[in-house]
């Protein structure tokens, strides 16, 4: 029935720069799915659905789809529950018996998209490595905590990888610490080019990278692997630098039927990271300039 009026408001309200297509489903599993099979600009969240009740439509939303801005719906007796929904990260409510035109429920939703643009603009200020792109620590560990309780609740897999990238000391000594950023930028363009765009990939700060990669169970890892360390060396053949990047890291897969908090994965793939590390010291990646000429020598020729 409200579905109906608001389309019946919307039709009326509607202009040629107000094209708006409104998508109506009946329960939280089902918004769900439709957010996950199209784009959406806004989400309008009923907080009375037959699979959640109150916050706990916004939570589940929020959980999987944390950038598509919320405009709650409620009743009069509910007023409470959508200020406390306003707090806990939805843009905007709207009282079910105060939607009496198109046009409100238009402005509504343009207040809350922009409301969503800025507050993401302000956001990845904060969470967004200058140098690579990537999400830095806390962007990581804000992101990461999502997916773990997602997986946690889906119980699904997901591998967590912990790298250090191998010999930027050395590329700062030689060639100058420009040089080492212009190395960082690059290992985190073959991060970016070797997993997806749903994983979630940071620079933690000097050399340390990490990537949390959704849906990889214990037995593709090791494609995955492959996959990166294929991706290096296409980066070294075509580098004209004359040194090689090379990546040291470690592994651990997220099982769903163990408790292991984030903390504790993250601790597992450290631990193999620095193995790795261990068993490949030694090893220079790096060809020292001509002696006397500390600037040279950034190409080979």
């Amino acid at each position: 029935m409200q579905a109906r009026l608001m389309r019946a408001m919307l039709a009326k309200a509607k202009t040629p720069a107000t094209d708006v297509e409104l998508v109506c489903v009946g329960s939280l599993a089902a918004g769900l799915h439709q957010l996950a099979t199209a784009a959406f600009d806004v989400a309008l969240l009923d907080l009375s659905l037959p699979d959640a009740d109150g916050l706990e439509a916004l939570y589940g939303v929020r959980a999987e789809w944390p950038s598509v801005p919320i405009v709650v719906l409620t009743g009069l007796n509910d007023e409470r529950a959508a200020l406390a929904a306003v707090q806990a990260g939805a843009q905007d409510y709207l009282l079910k018996d105060q939607i009496t035109d198109g046009h409100t429920l238009l402005r509504a939703v343009r207040y809350a998209i922009e409301r969503q643009r800025l507050q993401c603009e302000l956001q990845s200020l904060s969470l967004v490595d200058d140098l690579t792109g990537l999400y830095n620590r806390r962007g990581f560990l804000t992101l990461a905590e999502q997916q773990f309780k997602t997986a946690q609740r889906n119980a699904t897999s997901f591998m967590l990888m912990y790298a250090d990238m191998d010999g930027l000391k050395q590329i700062n000594d030689t060639y100058g610490h420009e040089e080492g950023s212009r190395a960082l930028a690059r290992m985190g363009e073959i991060l970016r080019a070797t997993f997806r765009a749903s994983d979630i990939i940071a620079r933690l700060g000097g050399d340390e990278f990490t990537v949390l990669a959704t849906d990889i169970a214990p037995a593709h890892v090791e494609t995955v692997t492959a996959r990166l360390q294929a991706n290096i060396a296409a980066d070294n053949a075509r580098s004209e630098t004359l040194y090689n990047l090379s990546l040291s890291y470690g592994t651990v897969c997220f099982d769903p039927r163990n408790s292991a908090a984030l903390e504790a994965l993250m601790v597992c793939a450290d631990r193999a990271m620095y193995e790795h590390k261990r068993t490949r010291k030694g090893l220079s990646n790096v060809i020292p300039p001509p002696e006397g000429d500390a600037g040279a020598g950034l190409r080979r020729g």
